[in-house]
């Protein structure tokens, strides 16, 4: 394959557009390159990536705004969306934060070096081509729409998640923990001293009368040095276990934010023609619910969501996280979870004769901690790579319609549906 062939070949079904007009606008980086001549499912693509990282420039990398600049007003620019879509699109930056583009950019509170800035700076994929559509229209570019999309991603809930259900469980267990030590400590506390202060059986007169005599002196020295050990107990305890089941919380809340965060650069990638599940719990002993379940033209996937915070690797089945200057056994597997979670979805449609292959795949949802991954047992997609991920998997129609719909019909059953994004 030769240069031109290579940059005449179509991008993911997530852009599908040519490689060289996603190069020239600056969609495509070398990372992104370096990713498809390794991951894409396409060898055509994945062949057109490899002629186009050997061939490319150090400058070839050129921003949308020149390439505007430099187009021919008589040939059409195709552009990522729809032009109301890029209107509607929400201003990510002080101190306009929040107001749709279009409006910003009509009423001149934007200017072309603002959208600029956003093509080069925006986190949000949607915004970056929101900024390239409206840049375009403001130089007064020609530009081609993209046909209208099949609406927005269907999205139905299970109800409350794992992660939910264990915080608000973990609370209430600390609230009961701790009323319970502190109530005892009290009560303990109480009872000493009105023992101390009760009349011997003996002698009629109170303890506190003894402190005259040497061993009484003592006696109570020991006793102050108990209850100064005592006070001790039922402060240290109480803040241990607080200090335990607070960093439970705190894992299952970052791991609810994991979950929220890919689902939400789910909606921005996929369409209509998709339907995402959350939350789903299985019949079965299995109490776990499946984080993320996705059902679509190229088949059924089931998200393993992990939003985990340290120096992790995966190699095959294993994974390990760095504590100090060694690799240590992770205490869970996530490409275990997500290909037993495909297993048990599976054998759940079986029951009404769905014979479906469902695929496991694992998403590190925290950029921040590095992940290492070698040869993995199950696909792990990193989050800011989600959007190619799922381009990458929509190559064929391998799941009819009918098939789709019995099994969105039979997992809806399992949850309660929400109102579609839009």
């Amino acid at each position: 394959m030769n240069p031109e062939e290579a940059r005449s070949v179509l991008w993911l079904r997530s852009n599908p557009r040519p490689l060289g007009k996603l190069l020239e606008e600056g969609y495509l980086t070398k990372e992104r390159l370096e990713w498809a001549a390794q991951w894409a499912y396409n060898s055509k693509l994945q062949q057109a990536a490899k002629v186009l990282l050997d061939t490319r420039k150090p400058n070839e990398q050129v921003s949308e705004k020149q390439n505007a600049l430099n187009t021919s007003p008589q040939s059409p620019l195709e552009i990522g969306m729809r032009l109301d879509q890029a209107r509607a699109t929400k201003w990510p930056f002080s101190p306009h934060k929040g107001l749709p583009m279009g409006e910003l950019v009509q009423s001149q509170q934007l200017t072309l070096k603002d959208l600029s800035y956003a093509i080069e700076n925006a986190y949000d994929e949607k915004v970056r081509q929101a900024a390239v559509t409206l840049a375009l229209v403001w130089l007064e570019r020609i530009v081609k729409e993209p046909a209208p999309s099949a609406g927005f991603v269907k999205i139905i809930s299970g109800g409350r998640s794992y992660s939910e259900k264990k915080q608000s469980w973990l609370n209430l267990l600390e609230g009961m923990v701790l009323g319970i030590l502190l109530a005892l400590g009290i009560f303990a506390i109480i009872l000493i001293f009105v023992s101390f202060n009760r009349p011997h059986p003996n002698t009629g007169a109170a303890v506190s009368t003894l402190l005259s005599t040497p061993p009484g002196i003592i006696a109570f020295i020991l006793i102050l040095g108990f209850l100064a050990l005592f006070t001790w107990l039922i402060l240290f305890i109480p803040d241990q276990i607080a200090k335990r089941l607070d960093k439970q919380i705190e894992l299952f809340r970052l791991g609810e934010e994991g979950e929220e965060r890919t689902v939400q650069m789910v909606i921005q990638a996929l369409d209509g023609n998709w339907s995402l599940f959350r939350n789903v719990s299985l019949p079965g002993r299995n109490k776990g619910d499946l984080d993320i379940v996705l059902v679509g033209p190229p088949g059924v996937w089931v998200l393993e969501v992990k939003n985990l915070h340290g120096d992790y690797r995966n190699i095959g089945e294993t994974w390990e996280y760095r504590q100090g200057g060694k690799w240590k056994t992770a205490s869970a597997n996530p490409s275990r979870q997500a290909k037993e979670n495909a297993s048990r979805l599976g054998d759940f449609l079986k029951a009404d004769h769905l014979k479906i292959w469902v695929n496991p795949a694992v998403v590190w949802a925290n950029e921040e901690s590095p992940l290492f991954v070698e040869n993995p047992s199950a696909a792990v997609w990193m989050i800011n790579r989600l959007p190619d991920e799922l381009g990458n998997i929509w190559e064929s129609e391998k799941l009819s319609k009918d098939d789709r719909n019995k099994i969105a019909e039979k997992l809806t059953k399992l949850g309660v549906p929400q109102k579609k994004v839009g």
